[in-house]
């Protein structure tokens, strides 16, 4: 009996633990790791084991698989701080840019694209490098380059954030440029200046500000806000 008796008050005992532990109000103030399950609409992130909290506002640009910490207050409310740093701490993140044309028709093939992005806010820097392959087709109207995060809205449809960019003909020619995201965007394009040598102030396109080909590249760099 009193064996029993000591495994009912340990039974009991531990459950209450359990339940402390998931009561804010309990526990008090706290913190942990979590895995973003689902990303809201409204602000919040919901974790693999189903705790939801409002994200902070650092932490824009919300990703399922993010480990994130997240904190409870003595009431019970969740807050989201963000994700955690990978790698070696840089905090630059690479992802894969799309490539295409206005007009469809374009494809990477097998050309090459190097892409990095770093988030400060709500504001996303981003530095794309492509190389034109062999099977590299180039389609028609305007090149896009996709971004990592599609760009806020901006008051007015001439209006557009600016960069850098540079292209060149096999390392024959180079061509400066700038590189332009319209609000409300997920792409930049590169635009070369009027005194560029065969060129045109419109979007790069198949044949400019030359006639695109194996060997050929573009490099581009920006800073915009993200929708």
């Amino acid at each position: 009996m009193t064996s029993l008796g000591i495994s009912l008050v340990d039974a009991l005992a531990a459950e209450t633990r359990r339940a402390s532990a998931a009561d804010g109000a309990i526990r008090g103030a706290d913190w942990r790791h979590a895995v973003v399950a689902t990303v809201g609409t409204d602000g919040t992130i919901t974790s693999t084991d189903g705790i939801v909290a409002r994200r902070m506002e650092p932490y824009v640009g919300a990703e399922v698989g993010d480990i994130v910490v997240i904190t409870v207050s003595g009431t019970g409310n969740w807050a989201c701080w963000g994700r955690f740093a990978s790698g070696a701490g840089s905090a630059w993140t690479s992802y894969t840019p799309t490539f295409a044309a206005s007009g469809g028709g374009a494809a990477l093939g097998n050309g090459l694209m190097d892409a990095e992005y770093t988030l400060t806010g709500d504001e996303c820097s981003a530095r794309i490098s492509f190389v034109a392959g062999s099977t590299t087709t180039f389609g028609t109207g305007g090149l896009r380059w996709g971004l990592p995060f599609t760009a806020a809205s901006l008051p007015n449809a001439s209006m557009f954030w600016a960069g850098s960019a540079m292209c060149s003909d096999a390392g024959t020619a180079y061509y400066p440029g700038m590189s332009r995201i319209l609000g409300g965007t997920a792409y930049l394009v590169g635009i070369s200046a009027t005194t560029a040598a065969g060129s045109t102030p419109t979007e790069w396109r198949a044949a400019n500000p030359f006639t695109w080909a194996t060997g050929d590249y573009a490099s581009f760099g920006i800073t915009y806000k993200i929708a």
